[in-house]
Parts: structure tokens; C-alpha cells; sequence
């Protein structure tokens, strides 16, 4: 009998013994949602497929296991007459369709939660929501009529709004669902428990939705949900392993590289891997680039697009690659709520996975940072490739390390860092070496033969240039390693200077392909 692959849901909701680890969010929503007495609403946030939805839809399965196993205690009483509605914003075509499906989705709820025991409670809701539903736009003086009804029926209403990104054009021109989310999540009188699940920063949800006010998100408590920790990834792999799939060492490293502690990254390598073994095939660092990579570099995209929507993406790059212009201490704090970024054993901040460190360098390149910067950057590679060619020949990389031992270091990394973007996005990769060094790195080669690699650009004044070339290292240093020093106004002020004159420079001799000298 054919064995079913037990990763074939991947990408979708996870719940139960699928479920791994996350016991620290769960304690929070059910302490914040389901917990004894007061009660409040929460906004789960996190990036794409991070496994959001299946950490509400767990913590509701087991608020809801503990209610049925009829506990006595006050919290548990409290959660056992809570009524669950789920909407999907994305599906909601205006806001009265989405509040509609609320009040059907509570009638609903309460029929099935007393089991058939029609109450005068629920004769009253149905009352209530009836003529909320009669009437062509909905009165929110009717929605708090129906909340009001189950408030005096002790009755705990717990509304998901899944997909709540969605709202950017669900709620547009509409700013008054915002407050009526604030009244839901905050008025004694008749509030719910309000869970919003999204991929996006709440303020970033209502400025795409034209309304530039969070103040509504201030009833909301955030609990952002970050790739899996070293223990639950631990878990993942020991049940892979329980599976049939067995990884040794370095096969794990390069999974880690490629997915990250991703919860939907692993969970779709587990399915290509577990079906490939079921074939009888064997699990390579090869097979492993091959399964997943078309996987990562589209999820990787969607992550840029939602960075781009919050006005992230340039922040992102910024901390990882470099230049720091306008990127924050708390810029990167914001970041790692999302998990996009996540701190080592000594502090340092790191891409969630080795390769999307590797696309953020990808994306650098079309990013506006700093145009300034960019150009200059531009020109000093253009001018240094051209003089390298024409004092080394075609084959510069190897002559110039066989005559500068000093170089040698720098042209391997150079070549180790395009090899590894080539076997990652393949044509997208830089095909010139000079791409992948930065100022510091191209003043070290101009320095190994200044008369003819540096001079005829900058001019005589090699010492003066080793101070300029300092200035515009330290900008270019990513924020991730330059954090106890980072870079000031004045020293931007500097770089901007510096790149102002590079590029007259360039002006002036640079672009000129027989030039022999330039400015002193």
C-alpha cells in the first residue's frame, strides 16, 4: 500500500501533531484571549506563511479542547462559553459584507455552542442581527446592540480577521472601520476578543489603506511570530529523521542556509525530500539546491514585496549590505519583530537565512538608497576595471594576485561570493568580480598599483585618498556590523562630499578611455 507523504498540506493551516513548538505564543494568546476574567484582543504579525494562522487556529483548538473537557476552573468556564468567528478579509468585498458575515458567523456560533437549548439570549441576537442584516448598510449602532446581547449572556465573542492585510483595500475610504475596531476591542460595555493576523505592520495596513492614523492599534497587543527557535528546528529534523528522511550534518547546514528556521520552508523541503527518498532516491547538498531553489527565490520576492509596501525593503538592505543612510537602531528592532532579521550568539544581526542575505545584495542593486552612491560606486568600478585590463590584460584577477600577494585574499572572496550568487539566482548574478567589492576593497586594488590602477582617476595624492577611502568604508559597512559605532549626519555629510568629487573626477579623466592622468 502507497504510503501518503505526511508533509502534502504544506503551506497550509497546521494544527495538532503537526503542530511544532511555539509554546511561549500559545501561553500568550490564551492568556490574552481565552485566559480567566478580563480578557483583550491581540494582532498576530509576522512574515508571509510564518505560520500565523496555524498559531491562532492551534491556540484556539486547544482553548476550545480545554472547554469541552468541561474543567471547572474560572478561566476555563469563561473560554467554554467563548463563540469563535472567522472572516478572511481578503475575501470580503466591502465592509458591510465583512461586519454581515460577523453577525450570521455569531448566531451561528451560539446555536451550536448551547446545542440546541434555544436561550432568551439567543432569541435576542437573533432579533438583534436580524435587523442589522435587513438593512442595505450596516449600523454599527446595531453591531454593539448584538455585542451588548452576548455581553449580558456572559458569552466571550472572538473574532479572526485573518488575511487582515486585505484591509489596505477592503477599507479604503472607509476610515470609519477603524473605529469600529477600536470600539470592538475596548468599549466595557460590549467588547470582543479581536485577533487580526498579518503580514504587514499594523500602521503600514492603514496608510495602504489611505488612513496614516494607528492610534485604533493602540487596544491591540502585537505578538510578532518569528522563524522557529533552535529547539523547535531540532524537533522538525528529529521527526524527519522519525519519517525515513535522514540528514547528516553538512545536508543540514544547507537546508538551514537555503529555509532558514522558516516553518513553511522546511515543511515544503520535507515534502520533496520525503517523496524523493519514497523513490528511492538519496538527499545531496546538490538535490537540496535543485528542490528548493525556484522555492526560496519566490518566497524570498513575496518578502520584498511586503518590505517594499511598509517601506522596509531599503532599511533591510541597509542593515545587511550597506550604505547606511537613513536606516535606525529601532528600524532594525522592527525588523526583527517580523523576522526578517535575528540575532546571533554575539549580537551581530543576520538575515533569517544565509540566502536571503544573498538576495538582499541582489536587490541593493535596484534599490534608490542613495543614488549619489550609487554612481559613484559605478564609475570607481568602470575606471578600475578598465585600468586593470589595461596594466594585467582580460585575465586581471589571476595576474594581478600572482604580482600582489596582498590581493590574493580579496580576489578569492570576490570569486567565492559569485559563485555563490550564480548557483543561487543564476542570471541575475553580476558576471563582473568588480561587483562584489565595495570602496575599501576598491581602494585596496587601486593601492596595490597606484601609479596605474589609482591615479589615473583620483590623482597623485594616495594618502589623502586612504583617509577619503576610510570615510566611505565605514558609511558602506552594514548597520548589522557597525552598530557601536554607527554612522553620524556629519560623517554622511562627508561621503557626500567625497562621492560628489569622485564623480566630478570621473567627469573630468575617468570616462575618457585614453587617459593617463587625473586630477592631483
Amino acid at each position: 500500500m502507497e504510503r501518503a507523504n505526511p508533509y502534502a498540506d504544506f503551506g497550509g493551516t497546521v494544527t495538532g501533531t503537526r503542530f511544532i513548538g511555539r509554546e511561549a505564543e500559545l501561553r500568550t494568546i490564551a492568556s490574552r484571549v481565552f485566559g480567566a476574567g478580563g480578557f483583550g484582543s491581540i494582532a498576530v504579525v509576522g512574515l508571509p506563511r510564518i505560520g500565523k494562522t496555524s498559531l491562532v487556529s492551534e491556540a484556539i483548538r486547544r482553548a476550545e479542547a480545554r472547554a469541552d473537557a468541561g474543567r471547572a476552573d474560572a478561566g476555563r468556564a469563561d473560554a467554554g462559553r467563548m463563540i469563535v468567528v472567522r472572516s478572511n478579509v481578503g475575501a470580503a468585498d466591502s465592509i458591510d459584507g465583512l461586519f454581515k458575515g460577523l453577525l450570521e458567523g455569531l448566531v451561528e456560533g451560539v446555536r451550536d455552542r448551547e446545542r440546541g437549548n434555544y436561550l432568551l439570549e439567543l432569541e435576542k441576537l437573533e432579533k438583534q442581527v436580524g435587523e442589522v442584516l435587513a438593512s442595505p448598510v450596516v449600523d454599527f449602532n446595531g453591531v454593539r446592540a448584538v455585542f451588548k446581547v452576548l455581553r449580558r449572556a456572559e458569552m466571550r465573542p472572538v473574532w479572526v480577521l485573518d488575511e487582515f492585510d486585505a484591509g489596505r483595500r477592503v477599507f479604503e475610504n472607509a476610515p470609519q472601520c477603524f473605529h469600529w475596531l477600536r470600539e470592538l476591542c475596548s468599549n466595557p460595555e460590549f467588547k470582543a476578543a479581536v485577533v487580526l493576523v498579518a503580514k504587514r505592520r499594523l500602521q503600514d495596513v492603514a496608510r495602504l489603506a489611505g488612513h496614516e492614523s494607528d492610534y485604533w492599534a493602540n487596544v491591540l497587543m502585537t505578538l510578532p511570530v518569528k522563524p522557529l527557535s533552535a529547539l523547535d528546528v531540532a524537533s522538525f529534523f528529529s521527526r524527519l529523521d522519525a519519517e525515513g528522511v535522514s540528514l547528516g550534518g553538512a545536508e543540514r547546514a544547507e537546508v538551514l542556509s537555503l529555509c532558514g528556521s522558516h516553518p513553511y520552508l522546511l515543511d515544503a523541503f520535507g515534502y520533496y525530500a520525503w517523496d524523493h527518498v519514497e523513490q528511492g532516491g538519496r538527499i545531496g547538498i546538490e538535490w537540496i539546491g535543485i528542490a528548493c531553489g525556484m522555492l526560496v527565490r519566490d518566497y524570498f520576492q513575496q518578502i520584498a514585496t511586503v518590505l517594499d509596501d511598509g517601506r522596509m525593503l531599503s532599511k533591510a538592505v541597509q542593515v545587511i549590505v550597506g550604505p547606511q543612510w537613513d536606516v535606525t537602531a529601532e528600524d532594525a528592532e522592527a525588523l526583527c519583530e517580523l523576522g526578517v532579521l535575528l540575532r546571533d550568539e554575539d549580537g551581530v544581526l543576520r538575515g533569517f537565512s544565509r540566502t536571503f542575505e544573498d538576495h538582499l545584495r541582489v536587490v541593493e542593486r535596484s534599490v534608490d538608497i542613495w543614488p549619489l552612491w550609487r554612481d559613484t560606486e559605478r564609475v570607481l568600478r568602470e575606471a578600475l576595471q578598465r585600468h586593470l585590463e589595461r596594466a594585467f590584460g582580460a585575465d586581471w584577477p589571476d595576474a594581478l594576485g600572482k604580482a600582489r600577494a596582498s590581493c590574493e585574499k580579496l580576489i578569492a572572496s570576490c570569486r567565492e561570493k559569485q559563485a555563490r550568487e550564480r548557483k543561487r539566482f543564476g542570471a541575475r548574478a553580476e558576471s563582473s568580480l568588480l561587483a562584489y567589492t565595495y570602496p575599501g576593497e576598491l581602494h585596496q586594488l587601486m593601492s596595490a598599483d597606484w601609479k596605474r590602477l589609482g591615479e589615473p582617476l583620483l590623482g597623485s595624492d594616495r594618502q589623502g585618498w586612504a583617509v577619503k577611502f576610510t570615510v566611505l568604508a565605514k558609511v558602506r559597512t552594514p548597520l548589522a556590523h557597525n552598530r557601536e559605532e554607527a554612522v553620524s549626519d556629519g560623517e554622511r555629510e562627508q561621503a557626500r562630499g567625497i562621492c560628489q568629487e569622485i564623480l566630478e573626477l570621473y567627469d573630468r579623466f575617468g570616462n575618457e578611455p585614453g587617459n593617463d592622468g587625473g586630477g592631483g
